[in-house]
């Protein structure tokens, strides 16, 4: 989760991206996941943490939402595929990362242009 959290604020610094990031994860989770899903983070760890949560609620109920989630983000397969198994709790805190660092990319792209 350290690593999430440090990418988060090492790129919110200086940028106002904050709340776009965080609804964009909120459409993204919504559309893949469930209509009824709400992240009100105020930090970028509380945004991280909830993340990882929904992420390991979501496979333990609908692990086919999971793949749906992650194809609506746009995490690389190749990426997926390189997360290391074994520690499910460490597997959720690569994922959050993969899905944290292609939620910024997308908001800050759209917001630079």
């Amino acid at each position: 989760m350290e690593v999430a959290v440090t990418y988060l604020e090492d790129q919110l610094k200086e940028r106002n991206l904050f709340d776009p990031l965080v609804q964009q994860v909120q459409r993204d989770f919504r559309l893949s996941v469930d209509e009824d899903i709400v992240f009100q983070p105020s930090t970028p760890l509380e945004l991280v943490h909830q993340i990882q949560e929904e992420l390991e609620r979501m496979a333990s109920r609908t692990p086919a939402k999971l793949s749906m989630l992650l194809y609506r983000i746009d995490v690389a397969e190749k990426d997926i595929r390189a997360l290391e198994e074994g520690d499910v709790f460490n597997y959720f805190q690569q994922l959050t990362y993969l899905i944290v660092k292609r939620e910024f990319q997308k908001v800050y792209f759209r917001h630079s242009l």
